[in-house]
């Protein structure tokens, strides 16, 4: 291994730093970075459950879990998106701890007893949207941005591929972004490319130029890569 060196002295190798609050991994994985954001987030909302055991004014809660615990889970989420269900599941359930508790604020009893109440299910009852469906709009957020010249990055925008149907071929009115295939992986999951692969799957696809793009459907998921 090739070791650097400063007036013959050796520089020390270290495999992450961090920048503006964001921690990059020398083998290009948010491993780290998403281990950080649940443990802090965690940390947090710990003491929002314990400083709010005596309060009974629900909006109050939900107002400190969005500026406090949320906020740190979304922090510059359009970089390290959780790709894998399993990364997913790890942020989400700092989500599921709070709408337990919120749950048994509202309601008197605890979901899990006598009968287990799922997440989701409860969510449906909540003004509170999957931290995964949250993710997403985000990044196709960035796209609009871009598209509309909210972003002044040049990069960014040359990225942006749009499908272009071939006459001779049934035309394809579901795909409008082109998403490269034969690229390396750090490259597909990189925002913008995410974001335009996410478009595209969309069932109901929001108007770019015009649709407020916060309105995406909760029942789209990704599948695991």
């Amino acid at each position: 291994m090739f070791i650097s060196k400063i007036s013959n002295n050796p520089t020390k190798q270290v495999h992450t730093c961090t920048d503006l609050g964001i921690t990059f991994s020398n083998n290009l994985s948010w491993d780290k970075q998403i281990e950080d954001i649940r443990n802090r987030s965690f940390r947090k909302l710990g003491m929002i459950i314990r400083y709010c055991k005596p309060m009974q004014d629900i909006d109050t809660i939900l107002t400190l879990y969005r500026a406090l615990v949320r906020s740190t889970m979304e922090y510059g989420s359009v970089l390290w998106i959780p790709k894998t269900k399993k990364d997913i599941k790890s942020i989400e359930d700092v989500q599921a701890r709070f709408v337990r508790f919120l749950f048994q604020k509202m309601n008197g009893f605890y979901p899990k007893y006598p009968q287990n109440i799922g997440y989701r299910t409860m969510l449906e009852h909540l003004p509170i949207q999957l931290i995964e469906t949250r993710f997403k709009e985000s990044q196709i957020k960035l796209l609009q941005n871009a598209l509309l010249n909210k972003i002044d990055s040049p990069y960014i925008t040359s990225k942006i591929g749009f499908k272009i149907p071939n006459p001779k071929l049934r035309r394809d009115n579901k795909t409008l972004f082109y998403v490269p295939g034969n690229r390396h992986e750090s490259f597909l999951k990189s925002p913008i490319v995410s974001a335009m692969k996410y478009y595209n799957d969309l069932p109901d696809k929001p108007d770019l130029f015009y649709h407020d793009i916060f309105s995406l459907p909760e029942e789209y998921s990704d599948e695991d890569e």
